[in-house]
């Protein structure tokens, strides 16, 4: 299959289903964003301080797949969650979605370009959170173990049916070198930002929202 790779920012983000739009489960709001203008000062924040937070998969005029990372301090879910909190050095993965079970191939196109661009930006490693067998079987708020084990990661710790998975991108050559924890944030803060891309053309947008092509599931 072929397909394109966007980085998920303000605008294109308006090409998103309506329960990714308000949900903002990861950002600490149970039910979803409370306000527009609350939604829109999260962005806000993790533009100027990081720049796109997530990637999109587009392909044949419809949107394939999404996953949404960032900066831990963008997602104060991840401070809650019972297996413990992200490490210093690592960006995390929240969620992703994909137009269905056969598309497999564009979520994990997806992380294997976060990883090769963190790894280009000299982030130390990549974390995610994984469910066990306790947590909804459909649940895109986080990822199933064996896909993110297929993709090199392996666990770092778990508790309550909640496992945290991380992917090492430092390579040997730094297993011997002690990392201070707040240069390896700053790191990650001060990410090079690269120019805006081009905007989601019109009807591939007019398109999705209308309801003519099939909603991304969560899975």
């Amino acid at each position: 299959m072929i397909f394109q790779l966007q980085e998920l920012d303000r605008n294109s983000s308006l090409c998103l289903p309506d329960e990714c739009k308000n949900c903002g489960w990861w950002q600490g709001y149970e039910g979803g964003w409370p306000t527009f203008e609350t939604a829109g000062k999260w962005i806000e924040t993790a533009e100027e301080s990081f720049g796109g937070w997530g990637k999109l998969a587009l392909g044949d005029d419809r949107l394939l797949g999404m996953i949404q990372y960032g900066p831990s301090n963008l997602f104060p879910r991840a401070r809650k969650l019972a297996c413990g909190p992200v490490s210093s050095d690592s960006l995390l993965l929240t969620c992703s979605i994909v137009s269905g079970d056969s598309l497999e191939s564009v979520r994990k196109s997806l992380v294997l370009s976060v990883l090769g661009e963190m790894k280009l930006l000299e982030i130390d490693s990549v974390e995610a959170y994984s469910r066990q067998t306790s947590w909804p079987e459909h649940d895109c708020r986080l990822f199933e173990d064996k896909f993110l084990r297929d993709c090199g990661f392996y666990p770092v710790r778990a508790s309550r049916g909640l496992q945290l998975m991380r992917f090492e991108l430092g390579g040997t050559q730094k297993a011997d070198v002690a990392i201070e924890p707040r240069k390896a944030r700053h790191r990650i803060l001060e990410r090079i930002k690269r120019p805006a891309p081009k905007p989601v053309p019109a009807a591939m947008c007019s398109s999705y929202t209308a309801g003519r092509e099939r909603t991304p599931t969560c899975s």
